[in-house]
């Protein structure tokens, strides 16, 4: 029960960010978009583009893929789903 509650606190705790949120929101509707894209559509500098996601990948809803100079952000649609259901 222990593993689930802290899987559960540090999947909310990356979701508790508006930031992320979007991030988050735009992965869903594209599925997969570059770093650099992420900046760009939400108005982020890299630095800050980088943190955020390193939050939600050690949450694992999203997984960084690397393809040639660029890091290609996807959308873990399993542990959105695993999310919702430790909720119960």
């Amino acid at each position: 029960m222990k593993d689930r509650d802290d899987k559960l606190v540090r999947t909310a705790k990356a979701l508790a960010d508006k930031t992320r949120v979007k991030i988050l929101r735009e992965l869903v509707k594209r599925g997969s978009i570059s770093c650099g894209e992420v900046g760009k559509d939400i108005q982020l500098s890299q630095p800050a583009v980088s943190h955020h996601l390193k939050i939600l990948a050690d949450a694992k809803l999203v997984v960084m893929e690397k393809e040639g100079r660029q890091v290609i952000v996807i959308v873990n649609r399993k542990a959105i789903q695993k999310f919702s259901e430790l909720l119960p």
